[in-house]
């Protein structure tokens, strides 16, 4: 049954793409926060508060120049690898969309980038050798990879030793949990009447609260998981990020 449900939502996200307005970049044009603030602090990383303001002469040049190499796992737009790029990341990006792979090159041939490289994905193996990346990242989007518990397998066989990772999860208090079916533990489908009549029958998979993201992610190091609110648009967006070192 998995596999039928990870097929079709698959599916869903190509044709979600496909019918974006024509000859333009896909989805948001701008990186998310979050990331922006784990990547610019990732030479703060344990330092307590007083300290983390010790950074006189450095405020810029702490938060980037950074080197490595960086994976973004469904990243529909380009937005985020635009900014891991320009603090100095090697950039890869994994897409089940051939259509977001398309526009996505398209976008960086235009405007002439030569460090982001894209790549169309199937589910569920990362298509990299072992201690590939630095620092994986997929938000919005590694939910709807089905057999979570192998999807995670895979990140630790990609990032390197010390390697960091940033994924997102909707938080029960998000409205989009108003519009969701339950199909097996931890899946569940976009309902017939969610507002977004393009993800209708997509299958994903939702953590029931954050001791269980910190279950899930136990094999790596420094685990912490941390909540965003929104109630800038109609919905009420509400995140878990889970981050964390291998």
């Amino acid at each position: 049954m998995t596999n039928v449900l990870q097929d079709k939502s698959t599916g869903i996200w190509d044709r979600l793409y496909k019918d974006f307005e024509d000859g333009k970049p896909l989805g948001i044009s701008y990186p998310t926060e979050a990331l922006v603030i784990c990547v610019s602090n990732l030479r703060k990383k344990g330092l307590d508060v007083h300290k983390y303001f010790e950074d006189n002469d450095s405020e810029h040049s702490i938060k980037t120049n950074f080197t490595g190499i960086s994976l973004e796992i469904g990243f529909g737009s380009i937005a985020n690898l635009k900014m891991m790029s320009e603090k100095g990341f090697i950039c890869q990006g994994l897409e089940v969309s051939e259509e977001a792979v398309i526009r996505g090159e398209k976008q960086i041939e235009n405007e002439n980038i030569d460090n982001i490289s894209l790549q169309h994905w199937s589910p569920l193996k990362i298509p990299f050798p072992d201690n590939s990346f630095d620092f994986i990242y997929g938000l919005q989007s590694v939910y709807y990879n089905l057999d979570f518990t192998a999807f995670i397998k895979e990140v630790q066989r990609v990032l390197t030793p010390g390697g960091q990772f940033l994924f997102s999860f909707f938080s029960n208090k998000h409205s989009y949990m108003d519009y969701i079916e339950e199909v097996d533990e931890n899946i569940a489908k976009w309902s017939e009447n969610h507002p977004n009549k393009r993800l209708r029958d997509a299958a994903f998979y939702q953590p029931k609260n954050k001791n269980e993201l910190l279950e899930l992610f136990s094999e790596f190091e420094d685990v912490r998981v941390f909540t965003t609110d929104s109630d800038q648009t109609p919905l009420f967006e509400s995140w878990w990020y889970v981050q964390g070192t291998k």
